[in-house]
């Protein structure tokens, strides 16, 4: 659930189980918008506020884009995307959705709703991409079968992919501050418990070096996703406490 900013009214907008798409007036606490979508939408919405689009995908497999510039939205298109979709949306750069189903495909999609490509990893995925300036061009996911993998953003090739050793449920989180050279830090969660940070080093041409920086072992499942701010890692975990850790560099 996140704010709609200026688009018409102070505004949230946020998907429901019961197949429906909201958009809350949180001055006048009221519904300013509902849309039956035909499926249940467990993840966040994305919204080019460039464009006054907003795109959602829901558990019938559908990526739809609504325009935004009055009440009632208009709905530009529909994509079947062949799968059902738990995650959250991202928008690329380029302006593109980036999408991640159940079936274990990565599919980018442009602002017509045509399929620009489709990546390919080796189990479910049931939370949304990872993508940051930081990490120019790459867009993060994470599956059950226990990879971390790297897309190129505009051609889906897989630029590389790390075995956690345990199955993942939620997103990645990349860190935007910490660096030490050509290096970036990104933090991912396995289901039993494994809190695991991942360095990412940029040789030349597209060729990468990922390799395990430091691991916590919890006592509960995580199925959330972390959050890195300040030199520490935010998780909370299934031993029913939320967890601080701080991280500690060479520099």
């Amino acid at each position: 659930m996140e704010a709609l900013g200026g688009l018409f009214r102070p505004a949230v907008r946020c998907g429901s189980y019961d197949h429906s798409l909201y958009a809350l007036d949180y001055q006048s606490y009221s519904c300013a918008y509902k849309l039956d979508c035909g499926g249940s939408i467990y993840g966040s919405p994305a919204i080019n506020e460039v464009d006054e689009r907003l795109y959602f995908a829901s558990t019938n497999g559908c990526m739809t884009a609504l325009y935004l510039k009055a009440v009632p939205f208009s709905v530009l298109w529909v994509q079947d995307l062949g799968a059902p979709v738990f995650g959250s949306l991202s928008i690329n750069h380029n302006g593109n959705v980036i999408c991640c189903l159940v079936n274990g495909h990565v599919v980018a999609v442009d602002v017509n709703g045509s399929v620009l490509w489709r990546g390919i990893t080796g189990g479910p995925i049931f939370a949304g991409p990872c993508l940051s300036h930081v990490l120019y061009n790459q867009v993060i996911v994470c599956s059950r079968d226990g990879g971390v993998y790297s897309f190129n953003s505009d051609t889906g090739n897989l630029l590389w992919k790390h075995d956690l050793g345990d199955p993942i449920s939620s997103s990645a989180y990349i860190d935007e501050h910490l660096q030490d050279h050509s290096d970036r830090l990104i933090c991912v969660c396995g289901s039993s418990g494994s809190i695991v940070l991942l360095r990412v080093e940029l040789r030349v041409e597209e060729r990468y070096v990922v390799e395990e920086f430091g691991r916590v072992v919890m006592e509960g499942g995580v199925f959330s996703s972390p959050v890195m701010i300040g030199g520490r890692v935010f998780v909370g975990c299934r031993d029913d406490y939320f967890h601080c850790f701080r991280i500690q560099t060479n520099r």
